[in-house]
């Protein structure tokens, strides 16, 4: 019984690190430049650690039945994989953790929350907070400096003026670049909700309880501004629209019951912020006030245009991520003639082909159709709502997220996976009880 708990614990501790180390990466990175390339692969360090972990720890029914998928996948991609060995068999490496090593943060979260220690999601939600607040409270102190601070200066020491919006900055906060904030206040807009969620059913509703939780998601839309691009936003918006949805259409009464109130306070103090405070919405409103129609066709039409002279196994994976160039000489041959994809689906049918298509979106469709048959055998009210914000993120991540080309997203997709197992498990739990 010692083991396993230790092994719970080693699996928490693992999960907490890697997520501190994602949001931290950037403000490391800057702070030590000379431990830059360390500190960028230290995410891929720590999942090769879980890796190991997962195949020396004796799985529960649950872990085993999420590492099955795991298996699955990579019975699939053995001829791609296969295939390019004999491309780049370094890049093969570079290209097929982007698509086989973060789903290891899955079984991870079975692993380290069984059904019976819902209370460990405690320390979570407040270490989640913490980060939220930290990242968010860091993004206005750059609003605040100079664009020669280096808090302000890019992870290669460049000026990112270039990148600014009504003559503002657009902030990376304590990520590496503007973009990686960007998911990762998506991604903690679901988790954040659901941990929300969570805590009530723990009996944890106090009136104190309740203003902290509302000012942190105010810190959360503050922050979604403070990005100036539209990405963080539309982002957030649409895990709350989504995971409203799926509560009221389960529960309408119970989702007003428990949302009217910080709706209502949101929707006042919201704008009072804006009025307040309007440098912190200016990079936004700078941004989104153009032509957004312009290139949208041309960008949805690209990939389905590339798909018509697609190979069958593709050109080689991890081509197109960043970095390649410098450990691949196939790689840098085609990143130095300029060639470049922009989108997730562009990129794997070029890196992988028809093959991959069918592979890949296949099986993220698969996940999405299973976490939603997950969240529809939840029964609790509670545990129901937060499992719906979890699968708003996975249904948007799943289909347009960028999972084979930012591994951040990729690591953050899975943890919504797991964590949604691990509700499943308390839910059915709780109810034997």
């Amino acid at each position: 019984m010692n083991s396993i708990t230790n092994q719970e614990a080693k699996a928490r501790k693992l999960i907490y690190v890697l997520l501190v180390v994602l949001v931290f990466e950037g403000v490391l990175r800057k702070a030590l430049p000379v431990l830059g390339i360390g500190i960028f692969f230290l995410k891929d360090l720590l999942c090769i650690v879980g890796l190991y972990f997962f195949v020396q720890t004796k799985l529960s029914v649950i872990s085993k039945k999420t590492a099955n998928f795991f298996k699955a996948v990579i019975i699939f991609m053995y001829p791609l994989l296969l295939y390019n060995l004999f491309i780049d068999p370094i890049l093969l490496v570079w290209g097929g953790k982007l698509y086989l090593l973060y789903f290891v943060m899955a079984i991870l979260m079975t692993i380290a929350f069984p059904a019976n220690y819902k209370n460990r999601f405690g320390f979570f939600s407040n270490l989640f907070a913490t980060l939220i607040v930290v990242t968010v409270l860091t993004g206005v102190l750059q609003l605040n400096l100079p664009a020669t601070h280096w808090l302000n200066r890019s992870v290669g020491g460049g000026s990112l003026e270039a990148f600014s919006s009504a003559g503002l900055l657009r902030i990376s906060s304590t990520f590496s670049f503007t973009a990686q904030y960007s998911f990762f206040l998506v991604f903690a807009c679901a988790l954040f909700l659901a941990f929300f969620f969570i805590n009530i059913k723990n009996k944890k509703s106090s009136l104190l309880f309740l203003f902290i939780q509302l000012g942190v998601l105010l810190l959360l839309m503050i922050g979604g501004f403070n990005t100036g691009g539209r990405s963080a936003v539309l982002g957030i918006v649409s895990i709350i629209i989504i995971g409203f949805i799926c509560i009221g259409l389960n529960n309408p009464f119970f989702a007003l019951k428990k949302t009217i109130i910080p709706i209502l306070i949101f929707l006042f103090v919201f704008p009072l912020i804006q009025i307040w405070k309007p440098e912190y919405f200016a990079a936004y409103t700078e941004r989104s006030s153009g032509n957004k129609n312009e290139g949208i066709l041309d960008r949805v039409l690209e990939p389905f245009i590339q798909l018509k002279s697609s190979s069958f196994l593709g050109h080689g994976l991890g081509v197109m991520t960043n970095g390649s160039d410098k450990i691949s000489s196939y790689a840098a041959s085609i990143r130095n003639a300029g060639f470049w994809t922009e989108t997730d689906f562009s990129t794997i049918v070029w890196e992988g082909g028809l093959y991959l298509i069918v592979i890949w979106y296949g099986f993220r469709l698969f996940v999405i159709f299973t976490s939603f048959r997950i969240l529809l055998s939840i029964k609790d009210n509670n545990f129901y709502s937060a499992g719906a914000f979890l699968f708003a993120y996975i249904l948007v991540q799943g289909l347009i997220g960028t999972l084979t080309i930012q591994p951040p997203i990729a690591i953050y997709f899975w943890i919504c996976f797991g964590a949604l197992i691990c509700i499943q498990k308390f839910d059915e739990y709780d109810s034997q009880l």
